[in-house]
């Protein structure tokens, strides 16, 4: 079992120049209202309880929200994405003093663990080390388990202060909305105009309300990264549905993922996602999701998957 450990952050000047506070600690655990004001993320999109630091790592603990849809496993990869993506902007703010401002997930890369043998389960264990960080970057390392490891993501963000964030994103500024009373992200993205050609498929989602990105840079609603992830695999699961039936699921074993937007909310994206066969192999397919704003493509997700056919 990790053990909690109880440090002491002096005030220091960090290299960018700017003066940070440090985050205090209650009970040995980090103040989560106060890490998630300074990553401009609150609940329900917040999902981590508790906080603490082992060695370099920060480690929490949090509880899965998403409904499978054609995934197998624990939990969605776009899930995990999320949770271990916020983990790794709190932990920039906890345990190196990064300045408050919004972390935009640019580039990640996922590898989901074996889970065969591991029982359900509904809390996981997560932790997040930083690798790289300056003025405007950071790269994190983050892992996800339970009884066994789960999966890993090596998400790299654009680091914006809160004026410059302001500034560039001024024309998505709306009202803050009261938090609704049940988690939006227990609910998959609705799917229209779904067009099927041969080993492709597209699809439309959106706009979305504000209530549906809640507490996602809050009086800014826009697409959260790991919620287009886990739409474009939805899509991807219609597409195999329409190949191989109904009972047909799949694992992702490694995504690639690369958004270089910050998309608002009210916006209609368009999914559009293709299946190619791995040569000599049964049950492992490349897939390729491109998202598109307009005639603009702004996400582009390249994954491996593993499919389970009813014969298997």
């Amino acid at each position: 079992m990790l053990t909690h450990w109880l440090y002491h952050f002096p005030l220091f000047r960090f290299h960018t120049g700017q003066v940070c506070m440090s985050i205090k600690l209650q009970d040995n655990f980090f103040d989560i209202h106060e890490i998630s004001q300074r990553i401009k993320v609150q609940k329900p999109y917040f999902a981590f309880w508790q906080l603490w630091q082992d060695g370099e790592s920060l480690v929490g603990n949090f509880a899965t929200e998403q409904p499978l849809a054609y995934e197998t496993g624990l939990i969605t990869a776009g899930e995990l994405g999320r949770h271990l993506a916020i983990l790794g902007s709190c932990s920039a703010v906890a345990l190196h003093n990064a300045p408050e401002g919004y972390y935009l997930a640019t580039k990640a890369h996922f590898i989901r663990q074996p889970e065969a043998s591991l029982p359900a389960q509904d809390i996981f264990h997560a932790s997040a080390r930083v690798l790289n960080i300056d003025k405007r970057t950071l790269k994190v390392s983050a892992k996800a388990w339970c009884d066994a490891p789960v999966a890993e993501l090596i998400c790299e963000y654009a680091i914006l202060s809160p004026a410059l964030f302001q500034r560039n994103f001024r024309h998505y500024a709306g009202d803050d909305v009261p938090l609704p009373p049940i988690s939006p992200y227990q609910h998959l993205i609705p799917l229209h105009n779904l067009t099927l050609r041969e080993a492709k498929l597209d699809a439309y989602a959106g706009p979305l309300s504000p209530q549906q990105c809640a507490g996602h840079f809050s009086g800014y609603p826009c697409w959260p990264v790991a919620i287009i992830s886990q739409t474009a695999f939805q899509v991807t699961g219609e597409l195999l549905r329409e190949k191989y039936g109904e009972a047909v699921r799949f694992c992702v074993q490694n995504t690639q993922l690369s958004a270089e937007k910050l998309i608002c909310a009210d916006t209609v994206l368009k999914f559009s996602a293709e299946i190619t066969p791995v040569p000599k192999s049964v049950s492992l397919m490349n897939s390729t999701v491109r998202v598109y704003r307009g005639d603009e493509e702004v996400v582009t997700l390249s994954s491996l998957l593993e499919l389970k056919l009813p014969a298997q």
